[in-house]
């Protein structure tokens, strides 16, 4: 099963370093919880798409993710992408729409100018999630998938040259300007992320 971990900063804001620093450890304090030993502070590689991986657990999947004050991380036994996003204001954002697949875009015209913001971010959460799982990232073109059922809670990933089977869980995170999607080849998703507290590095 895929579990899914979500924080927010001790602070508003940070740097890109600063949130990277505190992915990792979101990351430890998951795998503390799941009982599974690693370094202190933790070590990631990356393969040659760029996709982080831990070298002393190379069975173990592994993906992170941070956007405006918020970290989450996922963990699996099959490859996994985790994508987490606050609302914002995006300018270009119809201009982006346009580069999805034909059914998401057609959802999003469909639906009320006050629905849109919603479903822009849930949309941009599950196709990062996807791309990240499957690991070579924007190399896939983002209108040459969707998520079947488009925004739905769970359901599997179209694509146009099927592979490999893929799955998703939207999160919608009640009372947060967030957005939250997990991807793998698992089918089976924790039913909740799971809240942490950050905690600061030992020294």
């Amino acid at each position: 099963m895929v579990r899914v971990y979500i924080a927010e900063f001790p602070f508003e804001k940070g740097k890109p370093k600063e949130q990277s620093k505190w992915a990792r450890r979101l990351l430890r304090q998951a795998l503390e919880g799941e009982d599974v030993k690693v370094s202190d502070p933790i070590s990631l590689e990356r393969d040659e798409y760029g996709k982080p991986f831990l070298p002393e657990c190379p069975k173990l999947q592994i993906n992170l993710s941070h956007s405006g004050g918020y970290v989450a991380c996922a963990v699996g036994d099959r490859p996994v992408g985790v994508d987490v996003e606050r609302w914002r204001s995006r300018r270009g954002r119809d201009r982006i729409v346009k580069k999805f697949h034909p059914l998401e875009q057609e959802a999003y015209r469909a639906a009320g100018e006050h629905e849109r913001e919603r479903l822009f971010h849930e949309l941009w959460v599950l196709k990062e999630s996807f791309l990240k799982a499957d690991g070579r990232g924007l190399l896939l073109p983002l209108n040459s998938f969707y998520m079947e059922g488009i925004l739905r809670e769970r359901g599997r990933v179209i694509q146009k040259e099927n592979e490999k089977d893929f799955y998703y869980r939207l999160y919608r995170i009640e009372g947060r300007a967030v957005s939250l999607a997990v991807c793998s080849e698992e089918a089976c998703f924790a039913q909740e992320p799971v809240f942490l507290k950050l905690m600061e590095e030992s020294t």
